[in-house]
């Protein structure tokens, strides 16, 4: 009986990829997203990584995608198709979940803030905001009875900070870490306190302006996710959640609706 549901979240930067059974998250895979590795390779690769973790992927009855790199999705269909042979649930906003967009056609909405958006939803039942960090930073709401409001698209934090230190000569390369002090005595500190806290304090000021539009709505919870989103919110007196597999469980519930 096949019983395992793969979920793969295909982004600009990196891949995840889900297995449940039963409903539990059993492992989670992030590989970098590479246009130029054909299906064959990427199967090599989960290949590899079932067999360390002994999994069957002849188990596997559903998968579902949310993808925003359209070659992508092609080259995981095709590998679905040739090696796993079951069933594929492409995600995107025209898909049934229960939402409802303010525009006619919501075509151009990304399939990630679609499935965080539905997955919120579902396993919160209240109106949501929810930061996601990524390639991109997304901020979005969405109400309890599935109204898509809309989302605000900022640079990633990462992807900022990589532009930052590749435009500059003299400023270093760094780990970025949780900032001890508001202004750094060094060069790492101060462009960790500028990094780590700037895009704390942009997501603080989104959150309190969208709660003061939308007052009219009831409680409203703050989700964080994304694979940064421990190292900018923890201390966050905004978020409420911090759900690192909100997009895979997303996906996971697709699976099953």
């Amino acid at each position: 009986m096949n019983n395992i549901n793969m979920v793969i979240d295909i982004g600009n930067t990196h891949i995840v990829l889900g297995f449940y059974l039963n409903s539990e998250l059993q492992f989670s895979w992030r590989l970098n997203t590479d246009n130029d590795k054909t299906e064959d390779e990427y199967f090599s690769i989960i290949k590899q990584l079932a067999n360390e973790y002994k999994l069957e992927l002849d188990q596997i009855g559903q998968v579902a995608i949310s993808s925003v790199v359209p070659q992508i999705t092609r080259v995981f269909t095709h590998l679905i198709e040739k090696y796993i042979k079951c069933e594929i649930k492409l995600v995107n906003a025209y898909y049934d979940l229960g939402l409802k967009f303010p525009i006619k056609d919501p075509g151009f909405i990304g399939s990630d803030l679609v499935v965080n958006a539905f997955s919120a939803k579902e396993k919160y039942k209240a109106n949501c905001i929810i930061c996601d960090f990524g390639t991109a930073t997304t901020i979005q709401l969405v109400g309890k009875d599935g109204n898509f409001y809309g989302t605000i698209i900022a640079p990633g934090v990462l992807t900022s900070a990589k532009n930052l230190f590749n435009s500059t000569a003299l400023l270093p390369n760094i780990q970025l870490v949780k900032p001890r002090n508001l202004l750094g005595t060094s060069t790492a500190e101060a462009l960790c306190s500028g990094i780590v806290t700037g895009n704390l304090f942009m997501i603080t000021g989104f959150i309190n302006a969208i709660k003061k539009e939308y007052s009219q709505l009831d409680l409203i919870k703050v989700i964080a996710t994304g694979g940064i989103s421990e190292l900018i919110c923890e201390d966050s007196r905004e978020i409420d959640i911090i759900d690192k597999n909100l997009t895979l469980d997303g996906l996971e519930l697709i699976c099953r609706k």
